[in-house]
């Protein structure tokens, strides 16, 4: 019998959640969005970040499917596995931002991906989009632990791919909410405010990604038993 839709993206929601707040790639769209073509250079690290999260999910919504077909128990036990095996690592990261964190008046550390932005082609933002998606030390566990949760949920073909797609799209709120707002409001009156974002979300950079990586060590590890 198929699994209901909505339970199962509840499910994955933490960590789709968990990899929109992101402030590196939120911090990429905001410069984008402050070049001389916002709106285009925007989008195109938007359909790198979607594509390349799209494609990791769905490889591993289809391997964790195979699996199930032919033991859907060893399927279930191996998600437990993968979120207790992610929820450990996340405590441990958490706990290297927390520590590795700038000094009371130190300047932030900048990422040097940052500084290349306003210079890149399409076809290089395109690229900065997914390396953005899949570089980052969070995402992938995170895609693994909710593609293989996804792939063993016994969903249908149709179902699976819509929870497949909300999981995505939740995941890549971050990255696409910032354009239709810069179109509502325009880019000139909302540069000031992009650019305080961009200093805050740097100057917090690793207070921000410890409090994410330590909730979601809470969650995974209590969803594994």
């Amino acid at each position: 019998m198929s699994a209901d839709l909505w339970p199962v993206v509840g499910a994955v929601l933490p960590q789709a959640l968990a990899i929109a707040l992101s402030p590196v790639p939120l911090v990429c769209v905001l410069l984008t969005l402050m070049t001389p073509r916002p709106v285009r250079a925007a989008l195109c690290v938007a359909v790198g970040w979607y594509g390349a999260l799209a494609i990791a999910t769905a490889l591993v919504v289809v391997l964790t499917d195979t699996v199930a077909d032919y033991s859907a128990e060893t399927a279930r036990d191996g998600v437990d596995v993968i979120r207790l095996a992610v929820g450990a690592l996340f405590a441990v990261l958490a706990v290297r931002y927390w520590r590795a964190r700038p000094a009371p008046g130190a300047p932030p550390k900048r990422p040097r991906l940052l500084d290349r932005i306003s210079t890149l082609s399409a076809a290089g933002l395109v690229v900065t989009g997914s390396v953005a998606a899949l570089a980052n030390l969070k995402n992938l566990p995170l895609i693994l632990s909710a593609g293989s949760y996804l792939g063993a949920a016994n969903l249908a073909p149709g179902p699976a791919t819509a929870a497949t797609a909300a999981f995505v799209t939740a995941a890549s709120a971050s990255v696409l909410l910032p354009i239709p707002i810069v179109l509502l409001v325009g880019v000139a009156r909302i540069t000031p405010a992009l650019k305080a974002l961009e200093s805050w979300l740097l100057t917090n950079l690793n207070l921000i990604t410890a409090t994410i990586l330590l909730l979601l060590a809470i969650i995974l590890i209590t969803q594994a038993f």
